[in-house]
């Protein structure tokens, strides 16, 4: 409670209880607006997880993970997804789905049922699933399925599964409500004033001048060897193989002729059409729409009317509508022309009326007319084909045991080298961003031996593949000790001026208790050091500033009038003394906004934690079952993705 105080106004549910709250594929369109969710890929039906009467496969557990790696990219771009799996994202995720488990399993077994129009509510709430007029689109729904590779009914159960979680959580949290005397305690807290004095004993100050022997400087090295470390260095050694090695391809005709008979849907006549679609729950409330226009109504007029808008469909083909409605619906609005009505016809929302509002035909193109475009595709694909088969004989010289070498003569390819580079392809020493190429096979390289067979990689942008094998590597090691040697005499005198700084700011908090103020402390130091800071400022002004408070501030706020205290500044900068010389507490008026307001905060997180108190009883009481194996290949195989 306590921190949540800190971080008053500006604290966030946990992501356990949003997921708990809410379908975490639901969430995901949410949040993601649908893009780049990583639904797809290889699916797993393996039990990661078993809990209660609910199983979580590998399927599940691999893409939820994708969707918080994407959303993770969001803050983070140059997140990697080795890095998100390396800091525990797997794990984390996997909570998630377990606790959500838990509390659909604990519903489900108690009698929590949820109906199919509660389920198609939340549907309408999912922006993503909106149109440009801001109601739920149908067409839009069946795009982000479709884009997401999901069906309807996985969509629909994710969504019964958070809304039985949510029936669940938000009874424990009835009765939450924070009494006024306990509101108007914190809100006094935010009023509090504190006047006191900061003082910096740096380091620097206490350091010397005194010559260090060698022999010293090897000693701290020796102590403190990790802190001097050089990242492992390599160089690698590559060949690319690309296009420029193919040549004398072109298409024949007789291939021409072929890539027409298999695109020939391509080449086909077709008609688009814009459809303005309004959807009515019953046939007597589309019916009064229709008598509103055969009386010089316009259907948008006619559905304003009605308390609803008309959806846009632009360039629906007759298949598209049809999957997206019915069979019905598309030959109706097909078979209507422009500017006419269709319908009212039932389909899987209601009733639906269709105005055509302009068609776009497109005739048929023979082969004659294509002939120059299937020239340039076949041919594309000829040089695509012939460029993986140079690859399948490179790999198949390098599996036979050829050199890097023996197989770049044989393709007739430069070998070049990189200079020092690091495991992420990055040049040692530079800030530069690493060539596409080599950040691709870097990682590889890194995990080779110097005796390590030579390996072969698509290339980043897929027309290439490159041969590679690792050359000079330099491992992991401090510099030269001549190299070092000014840095460690910097270091070394910093750490022994940490300690006298400790020392010394003992000394300052002894007079300081005996009723010297902080800057006559300060003076009484043999060495100089700078004055003291004054500071006076209130609580809220600490917290509202919306950075992280300074370590010494933090300090002055939690301890009491007349006990000094230290604390050290890091990096072994030296040490801060605080004095804490007034507290002023003011009281507040009845009807002060911020009452309230602290009434509602403080309500928002004993909510909470009533919530998650709930969550782990039900976690303890559900069986859970964790497949350590088939979380681990989830692992590997995340790891191994692009």
């Amino acid at each position: 409670m306590i921190q949540g105080f800190r971080k008053l106004f500006k604290s966030k549910i946990g992501l356990a209880l949003v997921l708990a709250f809410v379908g975490l594929i639901a969430l995901a369109f949410a949040s993601a607006d649908i893009t780049g969710f990583g639904f797809g890929g290889v699916a797993g039906t393996e039990r990661a997880a078993k809990v209660g009467d609910e199983t979580i496969t590998t399927g599940d557990l691999r893409q939820t993970v994708a969707g918080a790696y994407d959303a993770a990219r969001q803050e983070r771009p140059d997140l990697t997804m080795q890095e998100f799996v390396a800091t525990g994202g797997v794990d984390a995720v996997l909570d998630q789905m377990i606790e959500r488990a838990a509390l659909y399993d604990f519903g489900r077994q108690n009698g929590v049922r949820i109906g199919d129009a509660l389920v198609g509510s939340e549907l309408t709430r999912i922006g993503v699933f909106r149109g440009p007029d801001g109601n739920f689109s149908e067409q839009a729904y069946r795009q982000a399925l479709v884009q997401q590779g999901i069906s309807e009914a996985i969509l629909r159960a994710d969504i019964e599964g958070g809304l039985v979680a949510r029936v669940i959580l938000e009874a424990s949290t009835f009765g939450g409500d924070t009494p006024a005397l306990l509101a108007r305690r914190y809100a006094m807290l935010l009023t509090e004033r504190r006047e006191g004095a900061i003082a910096l004993l740096p380091s620097a100050a206490f350091a010397g001048t005194k010559p260090i022997s060698d022999a010293t400087l090897q000693d701290y090295l020796g102590a403190n060897r990790e802190r001097y470390l050089l990242p492992e260095r390599r160089t690698i050694r590559y060949a690319v193989i690309d296009s420029g090695n193919v040549v004398d391809v072109t298409a024949t005709p007789a291939e021409i002729a072929a890539q027409y008979r298999q695109d020939a849907v391509l080449y086909e006549g077709s008609e688009l059409r814009n459809l303005s679609q309004l959807v009515l729950p019953t046939e007597a409330a589309a019916q009064a729409v229709l008598k509103s226009v055969d009386g010089g109504a316009s259907l948008d007029a006619a559905a304003k009317n009605a308390g609803l808008s008309t959806a846009q469909l632009t360039r629906q083909s007759r298949e598209a509508l049809a999957a997206a409605t019915t069979e019905a619906v598309a030959q109706a609005a097909f078979a209507t022309a422009k500017g006419e009505l269709a319908g009212p016809i039932r389909g899987p929302l209601g009733w639906y009326v269709l105005r055509v509002d302009s068609i776009e035909s497109k005739p048929a193109r023979s082969l004659a007319q294509v002939r120059a475009e299937l020239a340039e595709t076949v041919t594309a694909q000829k040089r695509r084909d012939a460029l993986a088969d140079l690859a399948a004989r490179a790999e198949e010289q390098l599996v036979g045991g050829a050199s890097l070498a023996e197989v770049a003569r044989s393709l007739d390819v430069p070998i070049r080298t990189t200079g020092l580079v690091l495991e992420n392809g990055s040049a040692f020493g530079s800030d530069e961003a690493p060539l596409a190429q080599i950040a691709r096979i870097a990682p590889a390289a890194f995990a080779m031996d110097e005796d390590s067979d030579p390996q072969i990689a698509a290339g980043e942008d897929g027309t290439s593949y490159v041969l590679y094998a690792p050359g000079e590597i330099r491992r992991s090691a401090p510099p030269e000790f001549a190299d070092l040697r000014s840095r460690l005499v910097a270091d070394y005198r910093l750490e022994q001026g940490e300690k006298l700084a400790r020392s010394a700011a003992d000394r300052v908090i002894a007079a300081v208790t005996r009723g010297a103020s902080l800057g006559e402390a300060l003076r009484m130091l043999e060495t100089k050091v700078p004055p003291p800071e004054t500071v006076a400022l209130s609580r809220q002004q600490l917290v509202s500033s919306g950075q992280s408070v300074p370590p010494p501030l933090a300090l002055m706020f939690t301890m009491a009038k007349g006990a000094p205290k230290k604390i050290t500044a890091p990096g072994n900068q030296g040490w801060y003394v605080v004095a804490l010389n007034e507290i002023e507490t003011r009281d507040i008026e009845a009807g002060n906004p911020l009452l309230a307001q602290m009434q509602q905060e403080l309500t928002r997180l004993r909510r909470e934690e009533y919530a998650q108190q709930l969550g782990r009883a039900i976690m303890l009481q559900t069986s859970i079952r964790r497949s350590d194996s088939a979380i681990g290949a989830v692992r590997t195989q995340l790891v191994g993705q692009n």
